[in-house]
């Protein structure tokens, strides 16, 4: 049995929401930015270092803002999350720096999956919460959520090339099966979809490098 039930952990979101407004509006501005960039500058340093410098603050914010400080005291192991996600925003930032991955829209099922499951994770996900009950205030927004940074970087990486891109995968893929435990034991049936998205992801990315050489 987890610590906290779906009742509490809404209202941890709600509050953490409600902390920090309007920060939600400043990330998905740079998340559209990144997303646009991706489209009207494909493989370009600018673009690589757009997309993977948000996916950097992405992941350290949800690490350090929600696991550590909002969702601790409700659950022991939030700060080992925690840890994990502040590695990975370690490696965006590496990659930053790299410019590695590059990123494009390609016309393939992909790069065009990739596009829909971030799209999926600025819009679709807290709007399946919304459509199941909750209220505006506790929606899981992007990077407000695990699940929906989660998302967004599947997304961002679905869209990249090179084999520097498998260990930025390692992370979130682990991210998205802890997701499916934890959702399970909750009965939150809506994120379902983080692990299989997971492994989907993976999956079709490993098989396009494959096609490519």
């Amino acid at each position: 049995m987890l610590p906290y039930s779906i009742e509490i952990l809404f209202a941890i979101f709600a509050q953490f929401n409600q902390a920090v407004w309007p920060v939600q509006l400043g990330f998905y501005v740079l998340a559209l930015a990144a997303a646009v960039m991706v489209f009207r500058r494909p493989d370009s340093v600018t673009t690589s270092r757009l997309m993977n410098g948000v996916l950097a603050l992405a992941w350290a914010w949800t690490g350090v803002g929600f696991h550590l400080v909002h969702f601790a005291p409700f659950n022991f192991a939030a700060p080992y999350y925690a840890v994990m996600f502040v590695s990975q925003a370690v490696l965006f930032t590496i990659a930053t720096a790299k410019a590695r991955p590059r990123y494009r829209a390609a016309r393939d099922m992909p790069s065009m999956l990739g596009l829909g499951v971030l799209s999926y994770a600025l819009f679709g996900y807290p709007l399946v919460d919304l459509a199941m009950g909750q209220t505006w205030q506790s929606l899981r927004y992007f990077p407000m959520a695990p699940g929906a940074t989660l998302l967004f970087t599947l997304g961002g990486l679905l869209m990249g090339s090179g084999r520097y891109t498998y260990l930025l995968f390692f992370i979130p893929v682990g991210w998205g099966l802890i997701a499916g435990v934890l959702a399970w034991w909750l009965g939150l049936v809506q994120d379902i979809v983080l692990p299989v998205a997971s492994m989907l992801c993976l999956a079709l990315f490993a098989w396009r490098q494959q096609h490519r050489n």
